[in-house]
């Protein structure tokens, strides 16, 4: 017979299951995948299976390496590869097993480390980015300048100064506490926090949607939200994965934006 503390727990774990069990594979919960894509060629998203991360602007990498208290803890120490790949400098317990680099012009580099939840997928999954930490380190002494957090679903792009730039995907409207408290759609975005101010969330652009544009990819089996960085300007592209004649298949774009950024006044 089971005891009032083994009954206690099961009951707990059904509660906590029944709702991924109902989010499941819906696209709401995270049917589109993102991928990154930047000027030097080097691309960030769920089909990267790579341990060591490319820093973009610079021929050093990243690497997460597990803590010496990983089984407690699950924390990664950051460590910055040289040419070589002889690790040129290490964090402790500040690192994942996701991450990104963006070098500055001086010498500045930020770091973006993600923990992403999402199941089947290596990240890069709308939906399922539980934070990122964001790190800007003085490569000349190896001093870390700054450091914040980006919050939920708060997908890094890239870097110019002392702004960091990031996606959000929209919300439609719901109610919480039984239709007490309603909660308004919001629509997706570009912003950038400034290290600076860091809590102060600045739109540079919002798109004209929700969780999806209104677009036709019924025909596909993959939906994926392309960001192709470039100086001066994002490029956000919807594409499908759907057949184009016999057996062979494609990303078809659906819709486009393009969004000028803005001077770092920083």
């Amino acid at each position: 017979m089971r005891t009032w503390a083994e009954k206690r727990k099961s009951g707990l774990l059904c509660c906590l299951l029944s709702p991924l069990v109902l989010a499941g594979c819906s696209p709401k919960a995270g049917g589109a995948t993102y991928e990154v894509l930047y000027p030097s060629g080097h691309t960030r998203s769920c089909h990267v299976f790579s341990d060591q991360f490319a820093i973009e602007g610079s021929s050093y990498q990243l690497q997460g390496e597990r803590a010496d208290d990983y089984k407690k803890t699950f924390r990664y120490n950051l460590q910055i590869l040289d040419e070589s790949g002889v690790v040129a400098a290490e964090y402790p317990n500040i690192g994942s097993d996701i991450m990104c680099g963006v070098l500055q012009e001086d010498g500045k580099l930020w770091v973006g480390a993600e923990y992403w939840t999402s199941p089947h997928y290596r990240g890069y999954l709308e939906g399922w980015l539980e934070k990122t930490g964001l790190f800007l380190i003085d490569l000349r002494d190896g001093g870390i300048l700054f450091q914040g957090e980006a919050e939920e679903n708060e997908l890094y792009l890239t870097s110019d100064g002392t702004r960091c730039y990031f996606y959000s995907p929209g919300s439609e409207a719901a109610e919480r506490l039984f239709g007490l408290v309603e909660v308004p759609a919001r629509n997706a975005e570009i912003h950038y926090r400034d290290s600076d101010d860091w809590t102060e969330k600045r739109v540079l652009y919002t798109f004209d949607y929700t969780e999806a544009p209104d677009i036709d990819t019924s025909g596909g089996v993959e939906t994926r939200v392309r960001f192709y960085i470039s100086e001066g300007q994002f490029r956000v592209a919807w594409t499908s994965y759907e057949p184009v004649g016999g057996e062979k298949w494609e990303y078809l774009e659906k819709k486009a934006y393009e969004i000028p950024i803005t001077g770092n006044d920083g």
